[in-house]
């Protein structure tokens, strides 16, 4: 398998990482990246601030300071073993990582990622969320979402399974406590356009296992 000049700059990122978290991230990176990437990199604005929301170790966050350095990219998640991995690379990139919601600024963002979160988020936080995100995207700013949309595929059963089993013994960090929160992806499409989001596109992911959608909508 070819590994991607980007894809050996972020794996570099990651070096000083604990074994065991430094192992998960290299599978993010060399199987999960590019699914994601190519959606992405439509959407990469030229200057101003982003923020990743539900970043995990950083992936993306620091994928898109590494694409264009102009871009103030900020992000979070409530996995405090992640941002601790996450926050080794701010010295590398600038970057800067938190597990505090309170230290988001929700203020003139560009874009917008929310990377497999919505499902862990009851209807009305993600509703909430969601309101938030438009209050604080410039116009014709983007949230970017990816996620796992309710279907009665095969892929999806498994995918809540082995979701399950995260959860259930702590793969996300022990103070994660989420549940699962799944819906259909007309009911998705329908709330962001109750919040008055434009649906720019709707993409179902062609990984072979797991029944991603990506849903890309503009203030």
């Amino acid at each position: 398998m070819k590994i991607s000049d980007e894809k050996r700059q972020l794996l570099k990122l990651y070096r000083d990482s604990s074994l065991a978290e430094k192992l998960k991230i290299y599978a993010r990176i060399i199987f999960n990246f590019d699914q994601i990437k190519k959606h992405l990199d439509n959407f990469i604005p030229a200057e101003g601030n982003v923020l990743d929301w539900g970043c995990g170790y950083g992936i993306f966050a620091n994928y898109l300071r590494l694409k264009n350095p102009k871009l103030n990219v900020v992000g979070f998640d409530i996995s405090k073993v992640r941002i601790e991995e996450a926050n080794k690379t701010t010295p590398l990139l600038g970057v800067k990582f938190t597990s505090d919601p309170s230290e988001i600024k929700f203020d003139s963002f560009k874009l917008v990622l929310l990377i497999d979160v919505l499902l862990f988020l009851p209807v009305d936080e993600k509703k909430s969320l969601l309101k938030t995100i438009y209050t604080s995207l410039e116009k014709g700013g983007i949230v970017f979402i990816k996620d796992t949309l309710k279907s009665e595929s095969l892929r999806f059963k498994w995918t809540k399974f082995e979701e399950s089993l995260k959860l259930k013994f702590g793969v996300y960090g022990k103070n994660v406590k989420s549940g699962l929160h799944y819906i259909e992806v007309d009911e998705l499409t329908g709330i962001l356009e109750g919040i008055r989001y434009e649906i720019v596109d709707v993409i179902p992911e062609t990984h072979i296992i797991y029944p991603g959608v990506f849903v890309i909508a503009r203030k």
